[in-house]
């Protein structure tokens, strides 16, 4: 009985690419409440063991934890279709683990910035296919969304907002090899990396402070297909939203 529940458990290659970038978006929050801790308290012996194995790795661990219990609240309150009895939760561990390791990794290095984005793009892409199918049922005007339903529209969004972010990095890096003008005005390291994030929140939220903005041509191009793109992903939701939530009942 024992392995036929192990044999059920969704596998690694199922929840790696539906919750990778979830895990990246968690993962940046988590840098952002405790880098500064380790950045600036450790010892100096540590670098570069700090910079490039202890903060990812103690990153990648806060990350799968709280990526677990996350998990198991939506599962419990029916935000999502998966149960949490029946996850792999060892996979959801290793996804928060890997995710939370390469979000530091993002802005050390060009190469590694470039390989992670290519992961990240990829894992995006089959979210925008999985979701896409979706979404044209939910705009059907008798269609009630179910809170299930706009759960997976928030992590669609997340993925966008972390496609976005990488992308960003990315044009920066690309920038800083032709020993060009920067494409935005983020900081360095660790700090660019939240920067960026962040950047792309008060974009795509229509905020805007005006405290970072694109310094090139492609830069603003890029930064114009975001707010288009999140202006109509929020129009939708807004619209899907007013047609009314269907609630499910959760027994205690």
């Amino acid at each position: 009985m024992t392995e036929k529940n192990n044999d059920d458990k969704i596998k690694f290659s199922k929840i790696f690419p539906r919750s990778f970038n979830l895990c990246i978006f968690i993962s940046l929050i988590i840098l952002s409440a405790h880098h500064h801790v380790l950045v600036n308290k450790l010892s100096s012996f540590l670098d570069p063991w700090r910079t490039y194995l202890i903060l990812p790795l103690t990153n990648g661990i806060l990350t799968g934890f709280f990526f677990i219990l996350l998990n198991y609240y939506f599962s419990k309150y029916r935000y999502t279709a998966y149960r949490f009895s029946e996850e792999n939760k060892i996979a959801l561990f290793a996804t928060g683990v890997i995710a939370g390791f390469c979000s530091i990794y993002i802005a050390l290095d060009a190469w590694a910035t470039y390989a992670v984005s290519i992961l990240i793009l990829y894992t995006t892409f089959k979210q925008v296919k999985s979701f896409t199918s979706k979404l044209s049922g939910l705009l059907h005007p008798s269609t009630r969304a179910t809170t299930g339903d706009l759960a997976e529209f928030a992590v669609f969004f997340i993925n966008l907002v972390v496609a976005f972010t990488v992308i960003n990095i990315s044009l920066n890096t690309i920038h800083n090899s032709l020993n060009t003008d920067m494409a935005f005005n983020f900081g360095t390291d660790i700090e660019g990396i939240l920067d960026a994030i962040y950047f792309v929140l008060i974009t795509m939220t229509t905020v805007g402070y005006g405290d970072i903005y694109p310094h090139t041509s492609l830069a603003r191009i890029i930064v114009g297909l975001e707010c288009l793109t999140s202006y109509i992903l929020l129009g939708i939701m807004i619209g899907i939203i007013s047609r009314g939530v269907k609630f499910p009942q959760v027994k205690d």
